[in-house]
């Protein structure tokens, strides 16, 4: 069984290629694929490329009969544009209204390459336009207009906000984590030398510099954890533990630089 793709998978975004060789034994393992994937995760159909593969094959059930399409295209529309609330599975838990027809019109070939043509109405239409879209590398919210739109990328995260190597609220992190590291090595060394006594005498003034350091990082965080929804290195409660931890730090810190302070008395 292979792994159904979710957004923000930019896999999901190719253009699936045209299947021209149909003595291909690879085109038969594809659609074994599809519909071992489909009946594991008890679908009604998927596209091949929600499993990864970039080619123009659906493969879907119908009254308890599979259908393989490839090289689906939709030739005749009938009925009224209407709006259709949907989901998908490589879309989960995110619904979009989208406008749909009624009927359509779909020409394809069969596994060995013959011509074929057929017609949906109703739910099996709405499904088969949101299959057939996927394959052109096209979306739910392609359909959305640029409002609503920016309001869905606002709220899940675009294709463009997708894990990036690296978090400046881990760039922001490390360089405070030196700065304790070197404060507590300085304060060690007050125990034995005079040469790093400022830590001791400007200690309020150092743990504010820290503590809205330690702000900043939050407040940073926080704004990545929404950019980068999607990303699980990125969650809040990742944040939340982290600036605990670190405020614990700098008040052990601050209650270092007093006890030495008043012993020095």
């Amino acid at each position: 069984m292979a792994d159904i793709l979710t957004y923000p998978d930019q896999t999901l975004l190719q253009i699936s290629g045209l299947v021209r060789d149909f003595k291909d034994p690879k085109i038969k393992e594809i659609v074994a694929e599809l519909k071992k994937t489909i009946e594991e995760n008890n679908l009604q159909g998927l596209a091949a490329i929600q499993i990864g593969v970039p080619l123009r094959i659906i493969v879907f059930k119908k009254e308890n009969e599979w259908e393989v399409m490839i090289n689906p295209a939709i030739y005749g529309k009938e009925g009224t544009y209407f709006k259709s609330t949907e989901t998908d599975e490589s879309l989960p838990n995110i619904e979009v209204t989208v406008q749909r027809y009624p009927v359509i019109k779909v020409m394809y070939q069969d596994i060995e390459g013959n011509d074929k043509f057929y017609r949906a109405e109703g739910d099996e239409a709405v499904w088969l336009q949101r299959k057939i879209d996927m394959v052109f590398g096209g979306y739910l919210f392609d359909k959305l207009s640029k409002k609503e739109q920016k309001e869905f990328f606002k709220k899940y995260g675009s294709y463009g906000d997708t894990c990036p190597r690296y978090f400046i609220k881990d760039r922001i992190l490390l360089a405070l984590r030196y700065f304790l590291t070197l404060h507590f090595i300085l304060l060690i060394s007050t125990l034995f030398s005079d040469f790093a006594a400022f830590v001791v005498r400007y200690n309020v003034a150092l743990f504010t510099l820290e503590l809205g350091w330690l702000i900043f990082y939050a407040l940073y965080a926080k704004y990545e954890t929404e950019k980068y929804k999607n990303c699980t290195s990125c969650q809040g409660a990742n944040v939340f533990g982290t600036t605990a931890l670190y405020g614990f730090a700098i008040s052990l810190l601050l209650g270092g630089s007093w006890l030495i302070k008043s012993f020095s008395m």
